[in-house]
């Protein structure tokens, strides 16, 4: 697979991640009732989200490795 095409659908898992969660929070202030499942689908969201983070991390070191010219 690309490290490109990596990046993107990784950014992309970022942002999904990111909009959930505040939608959560959103709906975690305005419901007055505390669920195992808003709970639960918070740390879901959380995982996912630093999964997608660290595997950023780990393509663009490995990206940055394999982009240096080899001498001649």
């Amino acid at each position: 697979m690309d490290l490109t095409n990596l990046n993107k659908i990784c950014y992309t898992i970022c942002i999904i991640c990111i909009v959930a969660g505040t939608v959560l929070s959103l709906t975690m202030i305005w419901v007055p009732y505390q669920s195992d499942t808003l709970m639960k689908s918070w740390t879901s969201i959380g995982v996912l989200f630093f999964a997608s983070a660290a595997t950023l991390i780990v393509s663009k070191v490995l990206g940055s490795k394999g982009a240096t010219p080899e001498p001649r």
